[in-house]
């Protein structure tokens, strides 16, 4: 049986002069131009710092450019159909896209092969943009070219940019449906999300195998001018653990166990969230009467890693987001009223520090995995 080709599809006319941009945009002609001759300057440098205490560099786009790329995403790079096997920073309410779903192409499977792309987006430059609307949507040279300069900085991808993770599904557009055929027909599974790249079977995998995997894989990135981060290949086989930093642990697949038939959450972030639950309880009780501000902060930040608690579908989750809610009763009437009314200004801090999907900083997008979580001791 021939399997047939994943590829992303944009289902719609192409756009093929600047006047239809402009209309697709609803935006002047004349702005496009002038905004994308000078956009490089629209940003401002917004560190941040992974998990593992190395740098990252974030930046987050000055109006009125910010809001011509959220034109962008909306008008017209949502409007991809993504194939399954692509999972970051995806908006699609038919597949919802997440960590989540990712980790679960590979639950339960009894080898595994993780590979991720060293400096990525940096490594998507304007031309590989410019690939993507004139190869991938059909647009003309023109439109590419100006799409391109509104959606890079410095000739980059600027990570960050609300148009930046949807270039990044796109980059191998031309090349990656190729491979992962080639994958699924050999009984393997394929995945990324953003620069992570996860190949795994349900059965072992035999060592000639594995070397044609990576092979192809790094092969596949070297079409656009990616590396791979070799220090961070990972072989591993179901009961086999990742040496981490201070012991082993379960292999993980964007911050998620996949030792089981369902993703979870690794043993010594659930150690956390309850230590942590514990210790915002007992300096709830030291407080009288209502939550101070820092305090109910803190309680909506720890809801939201009780809710990737329920997401994975772990038990104590619902009884960690019960206590929490708990502690919110002790707010004032008023706030409380305003908290359950989904139109305003405290219930949006609620949602947004439940979202542990995408969480924003500084506004821009930072992968949930790299978030700096505190350290369990002395909790």
């Amino acid at each position: 049986m021939r399997l047939a080709m994943e590829a992303p599809l944009y289902p719609h006319r192409p756009i093929y002069s600047l006047k239809a941009l402009s209309l697709a945009l609803a935006e002047p002609e004349a702005l496009l131009v002038a905004i994308a001759k000078r956009g490089s300057n629209l940003y401002r440098y917004v560190p941040q710092k992974k998990r593992d205490g190395s740098p990252r560099d974030t930046f987050d786009a000055y109006e009125p450019l910010k809001g011509i790329q959220r034109k962008i995403v909306d008008r017209i790079l949502t409007k991809v159909k993504y194939p399954a096997y692509l999972h970051g920073g995806i908006r699609d309410t038919v597949q919802p896209r997440s960590i989540y779903s990712n980790a679960r192409s590979h639950a339960g499977s009894k080898s595994i092969i993780l590979q991720d792309i060293k400096n990525f987006f940096p490594s998507i430059t304007t031309a590989h943009v410019e690939e993507i609307f004139s190869g991938l949507f059909g647009f003309s040279n023109e439109v590419s070219s100006l799409l391109a300069a509104l959606t890079t900085r410095a000739g980059q991808v600027p990570q960050g940019a609300s148009t930046s993770s949807y270039l990044a599904n796109l980059v191998f557009w031309d090349v990656e449906p190729a491979l992962v055929k080639q994958l699924k027909s050999e009984g393997l599974a394929y995945s990324r999300f953003a620069d992570d790249i996860t190949v795994s079977s349900k059965s072992e995998i035999p060592p000639d195998a594995k070397s044609r995997v990576i092979s192809a894989v790094t092969w596949m990135l070297s079409q656009k001018g990616c590396l791979q981060k070799r220090s961070k290949l990972h072989i591993r086989r179901r009961g086999q653990s990742l040496l981490q930093v201070k012991e082993p642990g379960a292999v993980t697949v964007t911050g998620l166990t996949v030792d089981k038939l369902k993703p979870g959450l690794p043993k010594d972030e659930r150690r956390l969230i309850r230590a942590m639950v514990k210790r915002i309880e007992i300096q709830a009780a030291a407080e009288p009467g209502p939550l101070s501000i820092d305090l109910e902060r803190e309680v909506r930040r720890l809801m939201g890693k009780v809710g990737r608690l329920i997401a994975c579908g772990h038990p104590d989750g619902l009884r960690f987001k019960a206590r929490l809610r708990a502690l919110l009763v002790r707010l004032p009437v008023l706030e409380r009223y305003a908290e359950a009314s989904p139109d305003n200004e405290i219930g949006a801090v609620a949602r947004e520090s439940a979202d542990q999907d995408s969480p924003e900083y500084g506004g821009v997008v930072i992968p949930p995995w790299d978030i700096d979580v505190p350290s369990a001791h002395g909790v």
